[in-house]
This record gives structure tokens, C-alpha cells and sequence, in this order.
């Protein structure tokens, strides 16, 4: 802890993680994104180099609920014909050569991957588009539950869980990246996001967190 302006700053890693007000965020760990048979696997993204990251962040949270943390699933999802795309959404969802019908709701693709399990008590968010706060209830959550700061991990790191994490900052929640259990099939975008992640936020191990969060 430290005081800034006379206020009470959480600041070591044992009190950002503390489960007493903070939660874990998994987000987007779905077939479609992270299997080989998945989506992103179909269009040429090279998920296999995922697969290491979406093994511990699976790791991590069913630990990280064995220790009584509170988790929030966040769930991307594309309905039926574009009904939540505008024509610039369709656009962004294309520009890489794959279709728009990723991450169907009810699809195979579209759940968890295998060993990711939302216990009774987690919550699922369903989301529209990269940032968990816009358009959801996660803020609400959030706020309702008494949660102060946010550990987050998941897929992928330049896009969804980048910009979830910058949300979560501008509103007011600390943040705390899972450095080895966030995954991109992009390489170089990966590392870029890991550098605007150490340069702003804290950013630790899935294995120091979890010691962090023993020690609180």
C-alpha cells in the first residue's frame, strides 16, 4: 500500500491480487479461436503457437478457483447474418480474409475450449466486440460485487484482451496481465502488446500471481 494524495493506493502484487476485491477475467478461450479445427485455424492463423498460453491460462484459473477467486468469463460472439454487425464492424471482422461468422452462439465454436469450466458462482459475459465493457453488463458486475481490481488473461493479446485491459484501466479498475497465459497467433503483435502492457500496468507470471493470491 501506498498513500498518493493522501489516498490509499493498492500497489504490491499480494494486495492488487488479494480475492477479498479482486477477480479474474478470462477472455475469449473458445474453440474458435484457440483449436485447431477452430475458426482462426481454418483461415490460416497459426493458433498451434497459442496452444502453450491457452494451456496455463486453463491452469490458471481452475487453480485460481480452487483458491476461492471470483472469475468472469468473457464470451465474443457473432449472431446469425450480422445482426449485431454494422457494415464498418463487417469490414474490421474481414480484413484479414476470414468470414464474419466466427464464434456463432450454440456452435462448437463458439464454447469454451476443453478444462476451462464456469463453476456455479462465475459469471458469463457475453460481448459484441474486442473491449469486455462495451455493450455488457461487466462493469455492473463488477461494481456490485465489490471488485477493485482485475487479473486478466486470454486471447488474443492484441485485440480482445489489449482491449479489454485498457478499458478496465480507464475505468477505474487496477489491472494486472497474466503474462504467460495471454495468446496471439500473430508473434510480433504479441510482443508489442506484452511491451505496452509492461510499460503501463503490472504484468507477472501465471505462477507469481497464484503466489501472490496464496499470500494474501
Amino acid at each position: 500500500m501506498k498513500i498518493i494524495l493522501n489516498r490509499q493506493v493498492l500497489d504490491a502484487l499480494p494486495e492488487l491480487v488479494d480475492p477479498r476485491h479482486a477477480a479474474v477475467v478470462v477472455i475469449d478461450i473458445q474453440n474458435d479461436f484457440c483449436s485447431p479445427k477452430g475458426h482462426f485455424a481454418r483461415y490460416g492463423k497459426d493458433v498451434a503457437r497459442m496452444q502453450p498460453a491457452v494451456d496455463r491460462a486453463v491452469s490458471f484459473v481452475a487453480q485460481a478457483q480452487t483458491l476461492g477467486m471470483r472469475c468472469i468469463f468473457l464470451q465474443q460472439a457473432s449472431l446469425p447474418d450480422g445482426r449485431m454487425d454494422s457494415p464498418a464492424w463487417l469490414r474490421f471482422k474481414t480484413r484479414d480474409g476470414k468470414a464474419p461468422d466466427y464464434a456463432v452462439p450454440g456452435t462448437w465454436g463458439w464454447r469454451f475450449v476443453d478444462g476451462l469450466t464456469v463453476r456455479d458462482g462465475d459469471w458469463v459475459v457475453e460481448k459484441f466486440r474486442p473491449d469486455g465493457f462495451i455493450g455488457t453488463n461487466l462493469d455492473r458486475i463488477l461494481r456490485t460485487q465489490g471488485i477493485q481490481s482485475l487479473i486478466l488473461l486470454g486471447t488474443t493479446t492484441e485485440g480482445c484482451v489489449e482491449s479489454t485491459v485498457r478499458a478496465a484501466s480507464y475505468h477505474d479498475y487496477y489491472t494486472v496481465v497474466v503474462s504467460d497465459a495471454v495468446a496471439s497467433p500473430i508473434a510480433e503483435l504479441h510482443e508489442g502488446s506484452l511491451r505496452f502492457f509492461r510499460a503501463r500496468y503490472p504484468i507477472h507470471t501465471a505462477d507469481e500471481i497464484l503466489a501472490a493470491i496464496r499470500a494474501a
